[in-house]
């Protein structure tokens, strides 16, 4: 993890301007306000004044501190071995809104602040401070006369061109326009790693003003690195050529462009709090197969909505455009097969199911596992039912469980997987529930998708669905997390 920093002291004070350095180090690098990161320190140390009171007394002991920033914050964990803490005590605050010391203050200090008990590998506070991208009054002064006046004129010229390299610069500077610093992907604020990147694992399309050869959209096709499809995103438009339909056209070539490079198919990940891009989707023949929950970082700001205001992970809905679909011998759960027949149904794809037969299929057992620090979610991949499979998952599983991630998910291959209801009771009664299917997702195989939460701040009031597939996915969704809970 490039931007991260353990450091591990012993309990004692004066230890703590080791991490103060790093904080005010690492908040520098993101270009932190000196007040944003005075707070950000002064919560920390109470944090670590807090280990060294209630959690060690008088014992020796250690305190480890993590640092992860990224492009639009910070976080800090701070975890310690010592003596448990109730989770209602922490609940229970701020007990008191006027007290400024302790627990109460770091609730006013930072934007998120979590705790986690580990059992026996001790306990874990967690605290986030967002870097808020703020426009300087001449910014403001100049926004504000470009809408009134500066609009560029809806018969303006647009053509959608294939990248062309010195377009990079144009690129990283529409996404700062559209986002500030708050974009999670932070490849786009750096001209060189797009430009690097490029006809590898980024395939980009510009929207160019033909009257004064101005870059004013972008849209990329991002590769999936184990298999031939790509996702859809980074799709930004200069604020003043927006309402010119300029996403549409570009929507329409970067299909094109898809086909042209062969790929076998392409997804998109809709917000769901955003049903312009649900709405977008389908009008371009995508077909909905999964939900995944928490899977937005909780800085998603949209302009006029009011659900993007609440501090909360959002969920994605995830559809799929298939150009070729490469013939898979299916092995689906009994505790999964009506939605699942039902989605590729909606998909129009085509199934040939293989009856189980674990006779001479005892393959090495096969998982892994992706950790995305910047999003603080995580996924399992697990293509291998094998010996010991049920010791090495919960291996993995307590391993993302103490770094605390918000969500987990887990990805199983659905091809010739004899095992498969095996797979899906032991993940049923350690908390994961349905998410969906994702197509061609590993070695252009099909995947089934479960997901687990880990975190009290999954907006639940932001999962709007525009079309019917995707509201009754959404209500099996809810009835699945509720069953698993009685099997946990």
């Amino acid at each position: 993890m490039k931007n991260s920093v353990i450091i591990k002291t012993p309990c004692k004070k004066h230890y703590f301007d080791l991490i103060r350095f790093a904080i005010e180090s690492m908040a520098k690098d993101i270009h932190f306000a000196k007040k944003e990161s005075k707070e950000l320190i002064d919560a920390a140390y109470e944090l670590f004044e807090n280990a060294i009171t209630h959690a060690y007394g008088n014992k020796e002991g250690i305190i480890e501190v993590e640092l992860h920033s990224f492009d639009y914050g910070l976080r800090i964990d701070i975890h310690d071995w010592g003596t448990p803490m109730a989770a209602n005590k922490y609940a229970s605050v701020p007990i008191d809104l006027q007290a400024d010391k302790g627990f109460n203050r770091i609730y006013k200090l930072v934007d998120l602040f979590e705790y986690k008990n580990l059992g026996k590998d001790g306990k874990k506070f967690s605290i986030i401070k967002y870097f808020h991208y703020k426009k300087t009054a001449l910014e403001k002064e100049n926004s504000s006369f470009n809408k009134i006046s500066d609009h560029a004129a809806l018969d303006t010229p647009i053509k959608i061109r294939n990248f062309k390299p010195k377009d990079e610069e144009a690129i990283a500077k529409l996404i700062y326009q559209n986002y500030g610093y708050s974009y999670i992907k932070e490849l786009f604020y750096h001209p060189k790693k797009i430009l690097e990147h490029q006809n590898k694992k980024l395939f980009c399309i510009v929207a160019v003003d033909e009257t004064t050869d101005k870059i004013v959209g972008h849209f990329a096709l991002i590769k999936i690195e184990d298999s031939n499809i790509a996702e859809i995103g980074v799709v930004v438009v200069d604020p003043l050529y927006k309402g010119m339909k300029i996403m549409n056209k570009m929507f329409d070539a970067i299909i094109l462009r898809a086909k042209e490079l062969g790929f076998d198919a392409i997804f998109g990940e809709a917000v769901m709090f955003h049903t312009f891009s649900q709405k977008s989707n389908l009008s371009h023949d995508f077909k909905e197969s999964a939900l995944l929950f928490g899977r937005a970082p909780e800085d998603v700001t949209i302009e006029n909505n009011e659900l993007t205001k609440k501090s909360l992970r959002g969920s994605v809905l995830i559809a799929y455009k298939i150009f070729r679909y490469p013939s898979q011998r299916l092995t689906i759960p009994d505790t999964y097969k009506e939605i699942i027949l039902k989605t590729y149904k909606t998909a129009n794809l085509p199934i040939n199911l293989s009856k189980p037969n674990v006779q001479n299929k005892h393959k090495p057992v096969h998982l892994y596992y992706n950790y995305d620090p910047l999003m603080n979610i995580a996924t399992i991949v697990i293509d291998h039912y094998g010996k010991y499979f049920k010791h090495k998952f919960l291996l993995l599983l307590s391993q993302l469980q103490a770094k605390h991630c918000d969500m987990i998910y887990a990805e199983i291959n659905l091809n010739d997987n004899p095992f498969i209801d095996k797979i899906v009771k032991i993940l049923n009664k350690r908390g994961f529930f349905y998410a969906g299917i994702l197509y061609l997702k590993h070695k252009n195989q099909d995947y089934l998708s479960l997901q687990s939460k880990h975190s009290m701040h999954i907006g639940k009031k932001n999962l709007i669905c525009h079309s019917n597939f995707c509201k009754e996915l959404l209500e099996y969704i809810k009835k699945d997390e509720q069953r698993v809970k009685w099997k946990i």
